[in-house]
Parts: C-alpha cells; structure tokens; sequence
C-alpha cells in the first residue's frame, strides 16, 4: 500500500503549481487552469486523509463532491466572465492595458 505521505507530496506539488499558475500567468484561461489543478490538488489531500484516518470513513469523499459540484460552477461562471471580458476588451490577456472603444474619441 502506498504511504499516505506520497499522496500528500503530489497533493502540495499540484497546490504549489496552481498557486504559481494562478499568481505568474496573466492570461485568464491560464489562470483558470491554474485554480484547477489547484483545487485537484486539494481535492487529492481530502480523498488520501480520509482514507488514512480511522476516524474521517466517509467525510473526505462526501467533501470532495461538495468541491467538485462547486468547481464546476465556478468554472461555468469563469468562462461567462471571460467571454464578457474579451467581447469588451478584444482580449483574455490581462497584462494589456484597459482601453475602451469609447475612449478613442477623448
């Protein structure tokens, strides 16, 4: 059987990437992908302790659920930001600065 440390070390590398995905990248698909492998990696440590435990049986998998469902919504949202963000700005990159159409006349 493997250790429960080695689910912890994948869980906290997958952490680690998402945390930089979401911090570095300015691309807002990215940083979504980023807030993804971040939630799976928690998602990780939730399903390994509550395997581990004697006294967590079915609390980590009714969680992870939980999670699931609501990752799903927020990607959902996600996306329907994005497409507002890029029909008004031309753009999913964060690093451009904001210009509007409407300024062009100014």
């Amino acid at each position: 059987m493997v250790p429960l440390s080695w689910y912890l070390v994948v869980a906290f590398i997958l952490i680690g990437l998402g945390i930089y995905g979401m911090m570095v990248k300015r691309n807002l698909i990215r940083i979504l992908i980023g807030a993804e492998i971040l939630g799976n990696g928690v998602n990780i440590a939730l399903v390994a302790v509550s395997i581990y435990s004697p006294v967590f049986t079915f609390t980590g998998q009714g969680l992870l659920m939980l999670v699931i469902s609501v990752a799903a919504a927020h990607t959902a949202l996600a996306m329907v930001l994005m497409l507002i963000y890029n029909q008004r700005y031309k753009s999913v990159d964060l690093g451009r600065p904001f210009k509007l159409e409407d300024d062009s006349n100014a």
